[in-house]
Formats: structure tokens, C-alpha cells, sequence
């Protein structure tokens, strides 16, 4: 953790070893051989759904080949793998260094799923199924997959000694383009942040966007805004993104005097405003008469800087989170193709998969019936 660290504009700080040499996160940097072998089935799953009017990834059934042995609920805990910085978060009454400590958490975990499963998607999970996760700082991490379609789940982390607790639904949307070179992902469902002394902090999601799906590099980037508002202190932090895409064609439009006209611009820079609130319309933002009290910038592939000091960089270490040893039988840990995947048998790991997937529709024909 690197708090207290005076940035350097002339220093080179370390990116992360996929960014790609024009920004955003290179998911092909590896070899893909497995995904060309199949990509004709898929496209077909895809085309499919299209011609009936759903353009939504999220619930098509992925092959093993093209999946990670770790599930989509898994992969929550990921969105504050950098949870550390709560914890300091929790011991500052500084209202302004809290919301820095706040927005660094939330962009510097914005990589990690990704740096986990590269080229591959998550595990489908079936309704009912659970995660649970723990840290060696004790804090806790509970999911339950609840619905299918759109593939939702409900979460919660727990700092230690009960410091923060982090609540949210995690509610997956991902649509490709017409032309299959483009996925767009997001989630409506914003998260919240309560500390130990009553104040609670929304954070929204950003949005997500991955270009050069069959051809060319496959980059993953983050597009427009979100914010994290803190309605106790007035205090809102506007997160902005440098990646621009416009129709068919990406571009970086540099519209905003943060960024100078006359340099190239990476795709995965961030520019962060902390402003107080002297007045808000629920109802309109444009209503909103605000002042700036920090400013803060960097990338969430390399490093956060607020007030030139840099509290993160890519190449800090931290802990990652593993599993308790007393599991209900539910969690993602006992799935059976999820044991073959790790043991590297696949068409076993497949075959189970398709049972699991069978057995869910059954239910959920099942519970349809009984909702009648």
C-alpha cells in the first residue's frame, strides 16, 4: 500500500502485464487455439438468441473450454479484492480522506476479475448455490445465485470486527453487436458501503466494454462514469473514464480539459472529482450546484493518485481472499464439473455440466409451476 507516496508526473509507474500498448486490458495475449476449435458452436447458441430478439450473453450456456473453475459468484469478491483500504477508511473521520480511500478500493479492484480469468467466463451457477470466502484480515464474504435470467446474484462482505459491510445485488447484462465484435456489459444495481458509524456510501457500477471479439486484439475497457456518493457528508466522487466508443468505430474523444489535446491518451486512464454537494434535485443531476474539493487520476491498470499522492499501484501486494474450512453443502467449491475442470478432465467436467444444467431447468420448471 502506498499512502503517503508523493507522485511523480515524470515517472513511469508499472502497468499491469496485459495492458495493452494503447490501453484497456489485452484478454488475447494468450494463445486461444480451444476457442477457435468451438467458436462455430457458439456463434450459433448466439444467432440463435439474437433472431428472437435477446441480445443478452449473460444466459447462454458456455462450454467448458471456454469456462474458468471458479464461478460467477466467485468472482464478486474480487470487486474489493483491495478491501484493505476500507479497513483504513474505517479508522479516518476525515470525511474527504475516507471517500479518497473509498473511490481507490473500488478502481483498483476493477482489473482483478479479469486478471483471473483472462481469455475464459466464469462458471454459470444454478439457483440456490452459495459462496462463501474469508480473509485473513476476518474479513467475511457470502453470494447466493437467486435468479437466471438475467443471471443475479445477492451479496455481502464483512470487514473485520464488523468495521464496514459492503451489500449488494449483482445483476449481469451483456449484449454483443449485430456485427459479434463488440459485448457491452453492465450492472443497473448499485452497491452500498455502511461503516461502524452509520455513514453509508452508493457506489454505482461502471460499464463495462470488450471490442475484437473474433478478430483482431480483444480489448477489455470501461466507458463513461460512475459515482460513489456519500449522502451524510454531501460528498460525491465522479470516477471518468478516458475510453470513448463511438458507433462503429472506437475512438478516444478527448473532450475533457483533464486531458491535454496534444498527447495520446491510453484507454484506461481515470480522472476522479470529489465534490461537496450545496444542493441536489433528486430528480436531475444537471441541478446539482457542487464544488470541488480533491481531484485525483492515474489508471486502473497501473496506479491512483489523489492531491499528488499516489495511496495505490499495480505491483502492491495483497492478500487474497480463500475458503473457511466448514462450507454448506451449496457452495461453489463442490461442484462436481468445477473438481473435473481443476483435475484437467474435461469431458468429464462437461457431462457433469449437462446434468447440473438439466437438473436446473427441472427445477425452475418446477418452481414456474408452482408460482401458477
Amino acid at each position: 500500500m502506498n499512502q503517503g507516496q508523493r507522485f511523480d508526473k515524470t515517472r513511469q509507474y508499472p502497468r499491469h502485464p496485459c495492458a495493452h500498448r494503447n490501453g484497456g486490458y489485452h484478454m488475447n495475449l494468450d494463445d486461444e487455439t480451444k476457442l477457435k476449435s468451438i467458436i462455430g458452436s457458439v456463434m450459433k447458441q448466439i444467432g440463435s438468441k439474437m433472431a428472437k430478439g435477446d441480445f443478452n450473453l449473460a444466459t447462454i450456456s458456455k462450454p467448458i473450454v471456454l469456462t474458468h473453475p471458479l464461478s460467477s459468484i466467485e468472482c464478486l469478491c474480487f470487486d474489493y479484492y483491495y478491501h484493505e483500504y476500507l479497513n483504513i477508511a474505517a479508522t479516518t473521520y476525515d470525511p474527504l480522506k475516507r471517500m479518497q480511500l473509498v473511490a481507490t478500493a473500488s478502481i483498483a479492484s476493477i482489473h482483478k476479475t479479469q486478471s483471473i480469468l483472462k481469455t475464459s467466463a466464469p462458471i454459470d451457477c444454478v439457483i440456490g448455490e452459495t459462496c462463501q470466502k474469508m480473509h485473513k484480515d476476518g474479513s467475511q464474504f457470502y453470494a447466493e445465485f437467486i435468479k437466471t435470467d438475467p443471471p443475479t446474484a445477492l451479496f455481502q462482505i464483512y470487514g473485520p470486527n464488523n468495521q464496514w459491510k459492503i451489500t449488494g445485488v449483482d445483476e449481469v447484462h451483456a449484449e454483443i453487436s449485430p456485427t459479434f465484435t463488440v459485448i457491452q456489459g453492465k450492472n443497473p444495481r448499485a452497491k452500498s458501503l455502511k461503516f461502524n458509524d452509520g455513514k453509508e456510501y452508493i457506489i454505482q457500477v461502471p460499464n463495462m466494454i470488450i471490442e475484437g471479439v473474433l478478430v483482431g486484439d480483444r480489448i477489455l475497457n470501461f466507458q463513461g462514469s460512475y459515482k460513489i456518493i456519500c449522502p451524510k457528508d454531501k460528498l460525491q466522487a465522479i470516477i471518468t473514464f478516458s475510453y470513448k466508443y463511438v458507433g462503429k468505430v472506437s475512438k478516444l474523444k478527448n473532450k475533457l480539459t483533464f486531458w491535454s489535446q496534444n498527447e495520446q491518451i491510453l484507454s484506461d486512464l481515470v480522472n476522479v472529482q470529489i465534490n461537496k454537494l450545496i444542493s441536489m434535485d433528486e430528480d436531475d443531476d444537471d441541478d446539482e450546484q457542487v464544488f470541488t474539493l480533491s481531484s485525483g487520476s492515474g489508471s486502473w491498470l497501473s496506479y491512483i493518485q489523489f492531491d499528488d499522492e499516489v495511496l495505490w499501484r499495480i505491483d502492491d501486494q495483497f492478500s487474497p481472499w480463500f475458503e473457511p474450512k466448514h462450507l454448506i453443502p451449496s457452495d461453489s467449491t463442490f461442484r462436481l464439473d468445477r473438481k473435473y475442470m481443476l483435475l484437467n478432465q474435461n469431458d468429464l467436467a462437461q457431462e457433469s455440466r449437462n446434468q447440473i444444467e438439466e437438473q436446473d431447468g427441472k427445477d425452475q420448471k418446477l418452481r414456474k409451476q408452482k408460482k401458477k
